[in-house]
């Protein structure tokens, strides 16, 4: 009964969030725009946009890429049809969190402080097996709150840097009912149809350079931890001490001040083809995201626990106002993809990142 409920939750938030993912881009679909000094004084709210702004750049990647995925051990049982056997085609990551509120110039002091955010997250890989079955979704959705703890004054005056923390609770599950382990002799999960579900709540400091001229630089360290919430929400108790109760982590991104080109262009609107220029801003960005886990993970069937997961993403951006660029990303460590966590793996892809432009 918990299962058939649990699964009909999920259908619903899916078909939901699938009506959301077709509508965000109509709301958000607003050009982003480093703010200077002239539009700040023209604008009261500019302070705030950039922000904002900041905030946005530290949300989860966005990306389709052609995944290369190594196992860094012997695995216990070889992988099935449908499991990834031959292969990857692609991964896709869809993370973003929808603003509920955020403050404006004419708000509060606390209020301008915040933004209040309904995080979702989809994850999933299309196998080269036979009919090309996609895994089980990661599906990550809660809520979100972001505080700034720096003075207000610091926004609009772009000196010094700016502190501010992130606490998040989230439901985490791949929206499947079957037994968890597979029923060979030697364990392993079941990464085609096992029931995989936890929650978390999450808390994370985070600083940032604050001037519109320079590089940005976003640093954080944090603290993550399970919790059962019972009902539809429970945890799956496989998981006690085998997945890992608790981690901490750390993230740093670096991304470069957008490079100006000037490019010459025929106008084929006019007849005679003349030529115009237009200014091109292009964008590098670097980031690397660490966890590591704590406690007892005395389950993991391993004398070493692998307990470090480490994501590196490069991306450039060809012009500040597409919404499309491109990226290479690695990561080692246990399988991020729900079940498959038992799983020790390089992972290095390349492919396609997007971003919403608001």
């Amino acid at each position: 009964m918990r299962v058939f409920a649990h699964s009909l939750v999920l259908k619903k938030f899916i078909g939901w969030f699938s009506f959301f993912l077709f509508v965000a881009p109509i709301i958000n679909g607003q050009i982003n725009v480093v703010i200077g000094d002239t539009a700040a004084s023209s604008n009261p709210d500019a302070a705030m946009d950039r922000y904002h702004q900041l905030l946005r750049h530290n949300d989860p990647m966005m990306y389709l890429a052609f995944p290369v995925i190594t196992p860094m051990l012997d695995r216990a049982v070889a992988l099935k049809d449908g499991e990834g056997k031959n292969g990857y085609w692609a991964e896709g990551h869809f993370g973003h969190r929808f603003v509920i509120y955020q403050g404006k110039y004419y708000s509060p002091s606390f209020a301008q402080r915040m933004r209040l955010t309904f995080d979702v997250s989809l994850l999933t890989r299309l196998t080269q097996d036979y009919s090309n079955p996609l895994l089980p979704t990661s599906n990550k959705f809660g809520f979100g709150l972001d505080y700034l703890f720096s003075s207000l004054r610091k926004l609009s005056e772009s000196r010094g840097g700016l502190v501010w923390t992130t606490i998040q609770l989230h439901h985490y599950s791949n929206g499947q009912a079957d037994s968890f382990f597979l029923n060979t002799p030697s364990r392993r999960n079941n990464y085609k149809s096992g029931d995989f579900s936890t929650n978390y709540w999450r808390v994370m400091l985070n600083i940032s350079s604050n001037s519109s001229n320079k590089n940005l630089v976003i640093a954080g360290v944090g603290y993550q931890n399970e919790v059962d919430l019972d009902g539809p929400f429970s945890k799956s108790e496989e998981l006690t001490h085998y997945y890992g109760e608790r981690r901490i982590l750390f993230h740093l991104h670096w991304l470069k001040k957008p490079i100006i080109q000037t490019l010459t262009t025929v106008n084929r609107n006019k007849p005679g083809g003349s030529m115009v220029k237009r200014e091109v801003q292009r964008q590098l960005g670097i980031r690397t995201e660490f966890e590591f886990i704590t406690g007892d993970l005395s389950a993991f069937p391993h004398d070493s626990k692998y307990r470090v997961g480490w994501h590196t993403y490069f991306n450039y951006m060809p012009s500040v106002t597409n919404e499309i660029g491109f990226m290479v990303h690695s990561f080692l460590g246990r399988d991020y993809l729900n079940i498959r966590f038992d799983d020790v793996v390089f992972i290095g892809e390349l492919g396609l990142y997007f971003k919403f432009n608001r």
